[in-house]
Formats: structure tokens, sequence, C-alpha cells
């Protein structure tokens, strides 16, 4: 009796062993050592004494249910509802396909791969089959349901880190893989690969939840329950069928305490200039098209629906213009919305130039001499104009007031287009030593140290913008330079373009000519002085000299008789900044010895030489 029975357990071990060799996939090292050793102990059983194989038989048994892993039992000859039917453990799942009216459906040629929560999973996840009951609630079960399907076969092996898979539902799944492990959404795979005759179903541990539906960003702001004041004044200017329209839009969505704080009073904009208002500033706060936070970079800008611009700049966090993004990327179904804690003002409209100066408070008197010179209409022009505007101080300082104006109308008009250059002309294009043409025809001339000046007046506010232009305001008036007559010069002498040389080092004329030395507003300070032989470095201190080195210089002299004349720059010199002028012949006047002209000097230096001859003589005759 025995013997039939341990023939009959040797048999169910041999068949065991043959359905684990099925299942090698997961268990092959685990079954190897389960099984052939159960074999050999019940073969011992049949030849060893009958008790003592018994016992063996059960503490084999016994520690073989206790170390298997658990086995989820498949027929890859059957369909997955029938399959998950005979597993024990998927009673749950097959009665809600059943109340889903999916059975048929998977038990189609396929294939599928369904992704099956175990009944513990359903009664985590508080599915009640009895509470769906409506045709929406029973909707909702296909949906869940169908969220578990992939039209499509996947092994486990197919499946990689980051992957993403479009369920039958039509929302994607992302699945992970950590050491071997693989997740689906927040699911963990226990077992995978479980073969049916239509696919592959995997095991998981928690029912997967469908995304919700995205709805328009009206809708998703009017849910957030911190946005009611943008929703109400999306509405007050009558934009949310604008935002609910295809897009994509990219919304920067200010909270209720962002709209406290700004001040924003829908009631007080309860007007058609108000509503015109409201619209701008909610258009400021939308961009077209879907920008992603991972899409801004540091200073970047952006259009805003308005036409105006939007800075972004990215440091510890994001911020657009001088707002904080606070929650980035809530997505909606036609685009994005980034939360912010501020709202963001469009600029003010840009305004002409003359538009501007009235509107300072300190550039009246600039603005009364345009009206007087009838410039205000060609400063409104298109232009672009860089305009250099004196504060009323220095129209003060200068001494121009509005008689001046009234009683000087060419010169007024002369003065003000000294201060405009044609174009733009923004600090950051400024360079020390440039030179710029004003309107008027003449120059004017920049130098840039701890400040920017424009000739002698300095920039004491740069960059104002105006719809025509830029206006730096200066505190002085700029004086154009002075008309010269050199009509009496045979010869004009002025400085090249090094800074370091006269423009003409040699020149001849006749005897009676003039030459007149002449430059304006020089970078460096130059002189004319005689020197006594050419190379000398040091002036001749009774010779011809214009003064002290000045940055502007006119002077001038007449050669009455025939000579070479040698000057020099005094501050230059030693840089070889030298000139000569040949008069007539061209022949050499030597300048007269420096000599001690003291009167009586001379005449005691005759007594002293008549009285030291008359004592030779004396001793002589002595």
């Amino acid at each position: 009796m025995w013997g039939l029975r341990a023939e009959v357990a040797y048999k169910v071990a041999l068949y065991s062993e043959l359905f684990s060799q099925k299942l090698s996939f997961f268990y092959m090292t685990f079954n190897d050592c389960i099984f052939k050793p159960l074999q050999r102990y019940i073969c011992s059983a049949i030849c060893a004494e009958a008790m003592n194989a018994r016992l063996a038989l059960v503490a084999v048994i016994t520690t073989a249910m206790l170390l298997a892993p658990p086995v989820v039992i498949a027929d890859d000859t059957q369909d997955i509802p029938t399959n998950a039917q005979n597993t024990g453990v998927h009673d749950s799942l097959v009665a809600a396909l059943a109340h889903a009216g999916l059975v048929e459906a998977l038990q189609g040629q396929g294939p599928f791969t369904v992704f099956a929560p175990t009944d513990d999973a359903f009664a985590a996840a508080g599915i009640d089959l009895t509470t769906f009951d409506t045709e929406e609630e029973n909707a909702t079960l296909v949906d869940i349901l169908t969220y578990h399907v992939y039209p499509g076969s996947v092994e486990a092996a197919q499946v990689t880190d980051g992957m993403t898979a479009t369920m039958l539902n039509g929302d994607d799944a992302t699945f992970t893989v950590t050491n071997g492990v693989v997740m689906v959404g927040d699911a963990t795979v226990t077992t995978a690969d479980v073969m049916a005759s239509n696919g592959i179903i995997h095991v998981i541990d928690k029912v997967l939840m469908p995304p919700a539906d995205l709805v328009d960003i009206p809708t998703v702001a009017q849910s957030t329950g911190i946005h009611d004041s943008l929703v109400a004044a999306v509405i007050q200017a009558e934009l949310l069928s604008t935002l609910q329209g295809d897009g994509p839009f990219t919304v920067f969505a200010p909270t209720d305490d962002a709209f406290t704080a700004a001040g924003v009073d829908l009631a007080a904009l309860d007007n058609e200039e108000g509503k015109a208002a409201l619209t701008d500033i909610l258009l400021y706060h939308v961009v077209s098209g879907a920008v992603p936070s991972s899409a801004v970079t540091d200073g970047m800008v952006a259009a805003a629906v308005n036409g105006d611009d939007l800075t972004f700049t990215v440091g510890e966090g994001v911020m657009v213009n001088d707002a904080n993004v606070i929650l980035a990327d809530v997505m909606a179904s036609n685009g994005i919305i980034h939360v912010i804690d501020k709202v963001l003002m469009p600029p003010a409209d840009l305004v002409d130039i003359p538009t501007v100066a009235q509107s300072t408070g300190i550039h009246n008197t600039l603005v009364d001499a345009l009206s007087a010179s009838d410039l205000v209409t060609t400063l409104q022009g298109d232009g672009p104009f860089t305009v250099f505007a004196p504060t009323d101080q220095a129209f003060a300082d200068a001494g121009i007031d509005m008689e001046f104006i009234a009683n000087q109308g060419e010169l007024i008009y002369d003065i003000l287009l000294y201060h405009v250059v044609s174009g733009e002309v923004p600090s950051s294009a400024v360079t020390d030593g440039l030179v710029a043409g004003a309107v008027n025809g003449d120059d004017l001339t920049f130098s840039v140290g701890e400040g920017v000046m424009v000739n002698d007046a300095n920039v004491v506010l740069a960059d104002v913008p105006a719809s025509n232009g830029v206006i730096h305001v200066i505190d002085k008036v700029l004086m154009p330079p002075a008309e010269v007559d050199t009509s009496e010069c045979d010869v004009i002498i002025g400085i090249d373009d090094t800074g370091l040389a006269y423009d003409k080092p040699y020149v001849e004329v006749e005897v009676g000519a003039t030459v007149c030395w002449i430059w304006n507003d020089e970078s460096m300070a130059h002189n004319v002085a005689q020197i006594a032989v050419e190379g000398d470095t040091t002036r001749y201190m009774s010779g011809v000299y214009s003064g002290e080195s000045m940055k502007s210089v006119d002077f001038r002299y007449t050669f009455d008789v025939d000579q070479t004349f040698n000057y020099i720059c005094v501050p230059h010199a030693t840089s070889g900044m030298a000139g000569q002028i040949v008069v007539g012949e061209g022949s050499i006047v030597e300048p007269e010895e420096e000599s001690n002209n003291t009167p009586g000097f001379s005449a005691g230096i005759a007594a002293l030489a008549v009285i030291g001859a008359l004592m030779i003589a004396g001793r002589r005759l002595r």
C-alpha cells in the first residue's frame, strides 16, 4: 500500500517538475533546487523503511511549499479572461470585465497586453462594482479597465526605463525599471509574462487610475481655488472664449493675493476705458504658443499677446519681469499655466520726444524753446532722433530765459539743433573720443570716464526711451562753436587725426602772409611756441608764443621779413610735434641772445674796464 502511495507521489513530483520547466523563465534555478531533491527523497522512500520515508516525504513537501514563490497557473491555449479567471487572485478583475462588457473584447484575436491588478489591489483601490450603475459610471469603469490594456504584445524584456505606451483608452502609461523591478505608473509588476493564447498578462499590485482628462485654461484656473480674481477679470474683459480656444497658449496666472497686492479693483474698471486697460493687462500675461519651463532661458524675451515684451531671468528660480514663478507647467487641454506671485503691468505706451520732455517736469524751458523755434513738429516726426536735453537749471545757468529765447530766435534755433543727432544713439554705443554730427552741422565730441560727457556737459540720465528715439538728460546747454572769420588767413594750420601733430607741419609763404593756427574741441591741449633752432624741444622765451596749451585755439601771426620759422607744441615736443614755416627767401633770422638788460649794467662794465687799464698803466710808469 505504501509503495503504491509513494509511486503516486513520485509521479506527482515528476509532473510538478515538468510543470516547473514551463515556468522556467522565472524560477529555473529555484526549481532545480526543489524538485530534483524531491524525486530523490521519494525514490529512497520506496526502498527504505516506510515510516522513515513517509516522514522524509512530508518534510520535503512542507519545505517546498514554504520556499516556493507564488506562481500564477496559466494555460497558453486559453484566452486572457479565461486565464485570469483560473488564477484565483483575479476574481475582482474578471467581475469588473463582465460588468463593463469587456470579456468578449479581451477574448478577441488581439494580441493584447493586460496589466492585471490582484483582488487585493482592487480592494485597496476601494472599487465597489455595485456603485457602477449608471451609463456615466460604467463609462468610467470601462476607462479604468482599458487603461490596463495595451493593444499589442509587450514582454517584460521589451520594457525600458522611461518608456511610454498609449493604452487602449487613449491615455499614456509610463514605465520605470529599477534594479530589475518593473513599474507601470505607481504599480509594481509582481509576475511578468503570463502567456495566453491572445496575448500576455503582467500581474500588478495596484489598480491604475487614468489621468484626469485635461480641460481648458480658464476651467483649470477656476478649479485651483487661488485664481478667482483672475477668472473674474477674464470674464469681465470678455476674454473667456478666447482662452478657451484651441491655442496653444501659455498663461502666467497671478494668484488672488497677487491681484490684491496690485490693487486691481474690477469694479473701478467696469467701463469702456477700464475694460480696455484690463484687457491690456490680462493679455500681457498670455504668450501665443506652449512655453514649458524647460524652454525658458536666462535673458529670454517673449512677446505677449498684447504686443509688449516679457523678459525672463533664471537663477535660483524663474522670474518673468519682476514676478516669481511659484508653480510651473500646470497642464491644460489648450496650453500651459505658470502660477506667479505678482500681476504683470504692461510698460506704458511710448510717446514722442517733445511729449516725453514735457512730462519730466525738469525740461519746461527746453519745451518752450522748441515751441518758440517751431521745432516741436520736427521732433514729433518718425525719426529716430537722439536728443541731449538740458535741464531747466542748465538753461538758467547759461542765462537763457524766455526773453532771450524771444529776442535770439536764430541763435536759439541753432543751439537747439546742436542738441539733436539724427539716428538713435544709446549710451551703450558711445565710446571715448566719439564724434557725432549734430543736425545743425557742427560736431559733438564724447568722452567716457567715470561718466559720459558730450562736449563739456555731463550726461546725468541716459537712455530715456521715446517712440521716435532716445533722450539723454545733460546738465549744461551745449553752445555751437562760433563761426570763425578766416578771411585774413593765408594759411590755416590745425591738428591732425592722431592728435600729436600739426596737419601742415611744413609751409612756405610770402613775406606779409598771415598764418592762423586754429583748432576747436581737441581731445588734448596744444599751443604754438617758437624755438631757437630746429630740433629744440624747449621754447625760445623771447619768441612767438600762442600762450598756454588749450583744446581750442585761434592764434594768428603775420610774417613781415624773410625767415625760416621753427616752432613746437610745448606739451608734446618730446613726441616730435613741431612745424616749420619758410617765409620768402627763407633766410634764417638768428634770434637775439638773451641778455641782462638792467639799466647802467653795460656802463658799469665799461667804467671798470677803464679803471683797470689806468691801474695797469700806473704800475708800468713806476
